[in-house]
């Protein structure tokens, strides 16, 4: 089946992320990026999640996995190395409504999490829907190199002149094409 894909807003959404090692520490970096109400539930946490708990950017629930956890979130991501707990979380998940990812279990899944590349609002994200996130992540790689840090800059400048475009211009083909015009104006690569 194809997959639709999308850039999910998750400000003012709660997100759950059950286990605490390394995989973990990777999707909660990931989702921290716009997500402001973020719970780690593991009995152990690695010492970055632990510097983030401290630092109030998530909360932690010291506890192992049970019925009930996943209630109440719009988002929950399953990463405990167990197959079992994260098909447990899967199911709870979707019986309420959420989104759930049981990493590396694509048959457990809403959705897949994109390997992206991120300069400011500029993102790139690499899917093989499931089926190899090593490819993912070299397709990645490439597209950094491709993509520097000017895309960041240039992507704001765009978005000020269309917003400087709209307030002057009707919505016409003229106003259209400029914005067409501006896009074809590519960063130069930094040194």
């Amino acid at each position: 089946m194809a997959l639709y894909p999308i850039f999910l807003k998750l400000e003012g959404h709660k997100v759950l992320i059950v286990g605490g090692g390394s995989v973990a520490e990777q999707k909660i970096e990931a989702v921290l990026r716009s997500a402001a109400d973020v719970t780690v539930t593991a009995p152990q946490v690695t010492e970055r999640i632990a510097r983030w708990i401290g630092q109030g950017l998530i909360k932690h629930n010291p506890l192992e996995y049970g019925k009930g956890m996943a209630r109440g979130y719009f988002l929950v991501i399953a990463c405990t190395g167990s197959e079992a707990t994260n098909r447990a979380v899967y199911e709870e998940a979707k019986q309420s409504g959420a989104l759930c990812n049981a990493v590396d279990d694509p048959a457990f899944c809403d959705f897949y999490a994109a390997s992206v590349v991120s300069r400011g609002d500029f993102q790139i994200a690499i899917s093989t829907g499931g089926n190899s996130p090593i490819l993912s992540r070299e397709v990645r790689k490439e597209l950094e190199h491709k993509f520097g840090p000017e895309y960041e800059i240039w992507t704001n400048w765009l978005g000020r002149m269309r917003a400087d475009l709209r307030s002057v211009l009707p919505p016409t083909q003229r106003r259209k094409d400029l914005l067409h015009l501006l896009t074809l104006l590519r960063p130069q690569k930094s040194i």
